[in-house]
């Protein structure tokens, strides 16, 4: 399934349709990648880099992913002189994290004259554009789902913080992990503080892979110490 769209608008000539979409491609594909130009080899299409040649069929699912994006939005867009409106579910499908992070900046750059509005449960896309409207889907207290806009002050959280306040995934941490944390600051909270408490607690932490949480855990401890 692709885009469709009809125009009494004529296609550019070919060569400059061709050069065009490469044109798209620098700007969109990842600049680690350092896209030069497509070549044809043996009825073989080439993607040209500074990292290697290599053929179409055979690129990542990510870089594949933008590709087609790409030339799905530039056929639209080359048909049309007036802004168009692109929708895209879940653009962060097979993409890197580096990749999410650059996609919707690389897209508004290369395609000046389109209005995206997308979905997505990546963080990394969230807070990628400035000028932007972001609103987050949440359910109210009768389980039906509102729309939420978010201001630019959330937008401009970290990752984690995006996640904890906007996705609602507290912890990025794997459950187990969580669950071992959570542990061992409940027998804390659950026992009376001295001056070994978190001496021990830090040793405890320690003995799992988990020091570095300790921090989170002091406050946690202090925290529900302080309402009891």
């Amino acid at each position: 399934m692709g885009v469709r769209y009809y125009s009494p608008r004529i296609i550019p000539p070919p060569k400059r349709y061709y050069l065009g979409f490469q044109d798209v491609l620098k700007k969109v594909l990842p600049k680690s990648l350092g896209f030069i130009e497509f070549s044809i080899v043996n009825y073989e299409i080439l993607l040209v880099t500074d990292t290697g040649n290599f053929i179409l069929d055979g690129a990542s699912g990510g870089i594949s992913a933008i590709i087609d994006l790409s030339w799905q939005i530039y056929n639209v867009a080359q048909l049309n002189d007036d802004y168009i409106t692109v929708v895209i579910d879940e653009i962060e499908n097979h993409l890197h994290a580096t990749m999410q992070r650059s996609l919707l900046p690389d897209l508004i750059i290369a395609f000046p004259n389109v209005q995206f509005i997308v979905s997505t449960h990546s963080p990394l896309i969230i807070g990628s554009v400035k000028d932007s409207n972001v609103y987050a889907l949440r359910y109210n207290d009768s389980k039906r789902i509102f729309s939420q806009k978010l201001d630019l002050l959330e937008k401009a959280r970290t990752a984690n913080e995006i996640l904890d306040e906007v996705l609602g995934v507290p912890f990025t941490m794997p459950i187990w992990v969580e669950k071992e944390l959570n542990d061992i600051v409940d027998k804390y909270i659950q026992s009376d503080i001295d001056e070994n408490s978190f001496i021990n607690m830090r040793r405890e932490l320690k003995e799992v892979g988990l020091e570095e949480f300790m921090p989170m855990a002091m406050y946690k401890v202090i925290d529900m110490n302080n309402k009891s």
